[in-house]
């Protein structure tokens, strides 16, 4: 597979990632409230898991695949940019995706065990399942660190490569300054910024907007392994015929 494949098909995995993210909100919407919200009663608690055991089994399934899709696009990332492998940038990019990935596992492992009839049905398991919940919120918003960490190193590689446009560049340094600054988030005990209100999971989606953003700029590059039309590689016509003047030269 070539490098412009890579980088593409990298790209439409970032795009697919949106996708995903966004059939999460579909599965559980009612009115402008998607998940239960810190505060709410333990039978609150209940009624929503009751309610939406199937929907939060899909969201589950469609984080999952979506974190290992974000895998794919940071190494086709680096790839667009032109970063060397053994890079600490690169190696912050790449590790950063991967280490999501066995965290969104984990967060969703236990909000498939809150969902599960034995801790719905009984009000004796109640505090139980919003134990498990509590354990789920704090682990989600500890990962936006690394999701940071990722958006972060993204800002200073694309200022020193020049690879993709500015914007990128920018708009991946404020996204990451606001999603570091999101993990406090997990200390909200009440109101409208509390966890999993809708206020308090926008530094998610502006990570999920971002890699969408990204991946339509990476899908905009040029080529950049094609063969020209005489079997040689682009620009390398233009460097032989540099040498030949410049051996010419020196006869002369």
């Amino acid at each position: 597979m070539s490098e412009t494949q890579q980088i593409r098909l990298g790209a439409w995995a970032g795009i697919a990632n949106l996708l995903l993210s966004l059939a999460v909100l579909l599965t559980t919407r009612h009115s402008w409230k998607f998940w239960p919200v810190r505060g709410d009663t333990d039978a609150e608690y209940a009624a929503w898991f009751h309610r939406y055991s199937a929907g939060g089994f899909a969201q589950t399934f469609s984080t999952n695949i979506g974190a290992l899709l974000g895998i794919w696009f940071a190494f086709a990332l680096t790839r667009a940019l032109r970063l060397p492998q053994e890079s600490l940038l690169s190696f912050v990019i790449r590790t950063s995706a991967t280490v999501i990935v066995p965290g969104m596992l984990v967060v969703n492992a236990m909000f498939s065990v809150a969902s599960t009839p034995q801790f719905i049905d009984d009000p004796h398991s109640w505090p139980l399942l919003r134990a498990f919940t509590e354990a789920c919120l704090h682990t989600f918003y500890g990962l936006l660190s690394v999701f940071a960490f990722l958006l972060l190193a993204a800002a200073v590689a694309v200022r020193r490569t020049r690879e993709l446009p500015a914007w990128t560049g920018w708009t991946a340094l404020a996204a990451g300054i606001v999603t570091l600054a999101g993990s406090a988030v997990s200390l909200v005990r009440s109101g409208w910024l509390a966890p999993l209100s809708l206020p308090s999971v926008t530094p998610f989606f502006l990570y999920w907007l971002w890699v969408t953003a990204v991946s339509v700029a990476m899908l905009r590059l040029p080529p950049r392994d094609l063969p020209t039309a005489s079997g040689q590689e682009p620009g390398s016509g233009a460097v032989a015929e540099d040498a030949g003047s410049s051996a010419g030269a020196g006869r002369g």
